[in-house]
């Protein structure tokens, strides 16, 4: 067998690992394709598997690795002429911008993802940028704009007839409606806020569904959570916790911060059902986890729900704890972002330098940051 075949095939397997939620493994598979394809001077599979590992990483939760990963295929995609893909990299690297906090550096990248999609012919592409562009828009507080992208993104993912892509889609544009559900609630708006929960609750089922057909495990455990959550703000906890069972009952094995939100909403939602014993419990070990693997949005969330269960089960020098840690870990982050800012001018200037070197010698170095 030759030894473009073998990789081709090694690259397959990734992505179907990718789609089976294994993504630890799916990872380890790209990276060993990345390899592979370097060693022969693959540029092609070089970039195709960057751009799958950043999207891995992206899943996992690994943004500062992803966002690297992304980077440097966008930059062998350049070098190659390859718009099409420089979109693809571009819109993951939007989303990776966003988990770490850097809103600005997202914006950027999904307005250049979007406008290369758009000049080209290809409509699944335009949906994966529209999406990008979509959910980076309703994190900024234009969820109204967001939430236009995100449905043309539906739109041609269902006309297409692919599960995966309408499922992620739809999760989104529920996630808009819930945006702008809070919003609403800031305004004191108190119909428009169940309007658009409702719409937010009735789009993530659609995505609850398309998942279960697609096969796609990440999605449906956003989902089922995300809905969950919604479900019990309106008052139905036993719809609610039905949810989380069966989010429980999957087979596969959650990315951490799937774990921790799981966790969380369990803790969220037993708490507005008044069973505040087993709430405590369940947020107790979601801030426990999410300290185990330093995720500092996580941390703050979960700390900030621990304290108010503490409060109300009267335990008020514990929850005063738990707020104080609360303070301190919400500057701490402001400190992280400023740092992962800093550290994003370091990849770039990184990247100028694979780029120098692909261009001398036809190669790029693997990224090796260490995982946090």
């Amino acid at each position: 067998m030759s030894a473009l075949r073998v990789m081709t095939d090694d690259f397959i397997r990734g992505t179907q690992l990718l789609r089976a939620g294994r993504f630890d493994e799916a990872l380890s598979a790209f990276r060993i394709v990345y390899g592979d394809a370097r060693a022969v001077g693959n540029t092609d599979l070089m970039a195709a598997a960057l751009c799958e590992m950043a999207w891995s990483c992206y899943r996992i939760g690994d943004a500062e690795q992803g966002l690297e990963c992304a980077m440097g295929a966008r930059t062998l995609w350049k070098r190659l002429g390859n718009r099409l893909e420089m979109a693809r990299a571009l819109a993951v690297a939007a989303m990776l911008c966003l988990d770490l906090g850097l809103a600005d550096e997202a914006a950027d990248r999904a307005d250049q993802a979007l406008e290369l999609a758009t000049a080209e012919d290809n409509e699944a592409m335009l949906a994966f940028a529209l999406n990008a562009r979509g959910i980076v828009l309703a994190v900024c507080h234009e969820a109204e704009r967001g939430m236009h992208l995100v449905e043309q993104a539906v739109a041609i993912a269902n006309q297409q007839a692919n599960l995966a892509a309408s499922a992620y889609y739809l999760l989104n544009l529920g996630v808009c409606h819930a945006r702008l559900a809070k919003e609403a609630d800031t305004r004191g708006e108190l119909a428009r806020v169940f309007d658009e929960r409702a719409a937010a609750i009735e789009f993530t089922a659609a995505a609850i569904q398309h998942a279960q057909r697609g096969g796609d495990f990440w999605t449906l455990r956003a989902a089922l959570g995300n809905n969950a959550e919604m479900l019990a703000q309106q008052g139905s906890c036993d719809a609610a916790l039905v949810l989380l069972d069966q989010c429980a009952d999957l087979l596969d094995e959650p990315a951490i911060g799937l774990r921790i939100q799981y966790l969380y909403t369990l803790g969220d939602v037993l708490f507005r059902a008044g069973r505040l014993d087993e709430a405590r419990h369940n947020a107790a070990e979601a801030v426990a986890l999410a300290d185990s693997s330093s995720l500092i949005d996580q941390q703050i969330s979960t700390t900030a729900k621990l304290a108010e269960i503490l409060e109300a089960l009267g335990d008020a020098p514990a929850a005063l704890t738990q707020f104080k840690r609360y303070h301190a870990l919400y500057l701490q982050r402001l400190t992280a972002t400023a740092q992962r800012r800093a550290r994003l001018g370091a990849i770039r200037a990184e990247t100028d330098f694979w780029r120098r070197q692909a261009d001398t010698d036809g190669s790029l170095a693997m990224p090796q940051r260490r995982r946090a």
